[in-house]
This record gives structure tokens, C-alpha cells and sequence, in this order.
């Protein structure tokens, strides 16, 4: 994992954020033509408030520790889709989100699966050069699964897409 807001611990895979909410970036862009990656919910808070963004963001210089802080899609150059308090499904411990990023054609895409059910999600606009794999959340504890020895949902990722290159 890469920068993240002031919020946001990290520990390993295992990303955590209290209930006022931060970005956070992969350690590396998608470099690939079509990229591929899960994300685990661990923990969500009782009261149903928990949430996540998940999507892609651009990696802003100089850390851009405002835009760190900004759900995804509220800055320029993110998209992120909704899952939980007010998003496209509700949030569950044990929940498996699977995220697929298409930059070979144009315009770029996005596709999400919540627990293997492909969702709908508005298309994404503004996303031009360097993208980095991004999740926004409040209220929840989650693994991000960026390489495939992670993953728990492969059946999801769609053919001819792979896991998140390490960049050289």
C-alpha cells in the first residue's frame, strides 16, 4: 500500500479507517493493459455507517494530502464505485469485492463484482494517464488482495485481465 490519508493504518495487506473516512493508493499504478484486484471486508462497524469506495485514483505530487482525504470521485482524476451506507449493495463481514480496470480501449472501464454478482456502476469519466488502484473507506476494516495469491473470487476476474504488475 501506497499513500493514504492521516486516517487510514495500515498493517500488512489489512487496511483499517475509522468512521471519518481516507483514501488510500496502491504501491504502484496499473501498468497493464487490463488489471484485476479483491478486496476483503474484515470488520464493519455495527451500526451499519461502515463504507467503501473502491476504483482508481491518480497518484497527485507531492502526496496531495487533501485529495487523501476526499472519497474517491470527489477529486479530479478518481472514480470510485459505493459499497455500504448509501452504496450500490449493503456491506457484510466476509464480503468479497472484485475490481476490474480496462485502460486498452477508449474510453477507459471499470467493472466491480460484489461476492461474484457483477454490479452496475456508472461509467467513469476523466481518467487520463497514470492510474493506481485506490479504496476510500469509513467504518470498516478490509485486505486489500492486489496479487493473485490473494484473491478469493478468481472465478470473477474476467479473461485476459491479471493482477496488478509491479511497476520497474
Amino acid at each position: 500500500v501506497g499513500p493514504h490519508g492521516d486516517d487510514v493504518e495500515i498493517r500488512g495487506l489489512r487496511i483499517r479507517c475509522a468512521a471519518a473516512g481516507g483514501r488510500a493508493l496502491a504501491s504502484a499504478p496499473v501498468v497493464q493493459d487490463r488489471a484485476y484486484w479483491e478486496v476483503h471486508i474484515k470488520e464493519v462497524a455495527a451500526d451499519l455507517s461502515s463504507r467503501i469506495l473502491v476504483g482508481v485514483a491518480a497518484n497527485l505530487p507531492g502526496g496531495s494530502g487533501e485529495a487523501l482525504q476526499q472519497e474517491l470521485g470527489a477529486s479530479a482524476r478518481s472514480y470510485g464505485v459505493q459499497f455500504g451506507a448509501g452504496g450500490v449493495a449493503p456491506l457484510k463481514l466476509g464480503d468479497v469485492l472484485g475490481v476490474a480496470y480496462d485502460q486498452a480501449v477508449f474510453p477507459v472501464s471499470i467493472s466491480v463484482w460484489h461476492n461474484g454478482a457483477l454490479m452496475s456502476a456508472p461509467a467513469p469519466r476523466g481518467l487520463k494517464g497514470e492510474m493506481w488502484p485506490a479504496l476510500f473507506l469509513a467504518g470498516c476494516t478490509v485486505d486489500w488482495a492486489l496479487g493473485e495469491e490473494h484473491w478469493k473470487s478468481s472465478k470473477s476476474c474476467p479473461e485476459g485481465f491479471a493482477a496488478v504488475m509491479p511497476s520497474r
